[in-house]
């Protein structure tokens, strides 16, 4: 909890901003990312009453440990009023570190052990939501379907390449908070 409350204060001047500009936003929000929970924030540049694109961050987690999005967010909005849905893509870089062992057997029949790591490659997201806002501020909730590739290192076992399995995992992303 104490890294969320440090992103954000670190991110505070950049959501500031969101205030200044007409058409621009700024999000801060819980998530249910899959099986966890996090936060984020982020920040859209309004081009137009319609089009807005920023950057964002998030805490949340996978299969049990540390994982950090950090991404490019382009949104297409329809204001009618106060309320303002939207459609949503995103595409970043996956901040995740996790160590794995690998057990095998050598080329005189021992068993042996290696480590290794898999680590965050890319991801992208596809969603849609919408804000209700009274002014400038209000409330906004979103669904987003994230598609994630992870990288693993390549280790030679017996004179032969170790293959690991493909770990392209795809989840939902239900978010809600405040907008600005």
């Amino acid at each position: 909890m104490k890294k969320l409350f440090l992103l954000i204060y670190m991110l505070l001047p950049l959501m500031a901003v969101s205030q200044w500009k007409t058409n621009s936003r700024g999000y801060a929000y819980l998530m249910r990312h899959s099986n966890n929970f996090g936060g984020g924030i982020m920040y859209d540049y309004g081009f137009n009453r319609y089009l807005a694109a920023g950057l964002g961050a998030e805490l949340t987690g996978y299969n049990g440990n540390l994982m950090i999005p950090t991404f490019a967010d382009l949104k297409v909005k329809y204001p009618t009023g106060m309320v303002e849905p939207f459609i949503n893509g995103q595409f970043g870089y996956n901040n995740y570190r996790v160590t794995y062992q690998y057990p095998y057997t050598d080329g005189n029949n021992n068993p042996q052990v290696t480590s290794y790591q898999k680590t965050g490659k890319y991801f992208w997201g596809v969603g849609a939501g919408a804000s209700l806002l009274v002014g400038k501020v209000g409330v906004f909730v979103s669904y987003t379907y994230r598609g994630y590739v992870y990288k693993f290192p390549k280790f030679t076992a017996n004179g032969a390449e170790v293959s690991f399995p493909d770990d392209k995992p795809n989840v939902s992303v239900i978010s809600g908070g405040i907008v600005f």
